[in-house]
C-alpha cells in the first residue's frame, strides 16, 4: 500500500535544517540546498522508493503574505499518522469533513502546519 503521494512546497526559514527534518521524518534524500536567480530551494525526493512523497522547501520570504497550507495525500489516514508518529512528528488527531474525507494536521520543525489528507 502507497502510504504517501503527491508533492508539497513548504516554506522555511532555516532550509538546511528543515530539510534535514523532512529528509529524516519521511526518508527522503536531501538534494542539498539551491541557489536560483537569488532564490534559495531544496527538493526532498523518494530514495527508490515509490511510496514517498516529494516535498520541495523554499526560503521563506519577509514581507511575503502568507502562503495556502500544504497538503500531502495518503491512502490510510490512521497508518499515516501512526508512522509519524512513531518518528516523533507533531500530529493532530484523524478528523472527517462535511464530506467524509479523513485528514490530520502535522507541523514541522519550523511549526508549519502540514495537512495529510485520505484520497478517497
Amino acid at each position: 500500500m502507497k502510504l504517501f503521494f503527491g508533492w508539497i512546497t513548504v516554506e522555511a526559514n532555516d532550509l538546511e535544517a528543515a530539510a534535514r527534518w523532512y529528509a529524516e521524518k519521511f526518508d527522503l534524500k536531501n538534494s542539498g540546498v539551491i541557489e536560483e536567480d537569488g532564490s534559495r530551494f531544496c527538493a526532498l525526493t523518494p530514495g527508490g522508493n515509490e511510496m514517498e512523497p516529494e516535498i520541495v522547501l523554499c526560503q521563506k520570504e519577509s514581507g511575503e503574505a502568507e502562503p495556502d497550507r500544504p497538503i500531502l495525500n495518503t491512502a490510510n489516514a490512521v497508518k499515516a499518522r501512526e508512522w509519524l508518529l512513531a518518528r516523533q512528528v507533531n500530529v493532530g488527531p484523524v478528523e472527517t469533513d462535511r464530506q467524509g474525507t479523513h485528514f490530520f494536521e502535522m507541523r514541522d520543525n519550523e511549526g508549519n502546519t502540514v495537512e495529510i489528507c485520505e484520497e478517497p
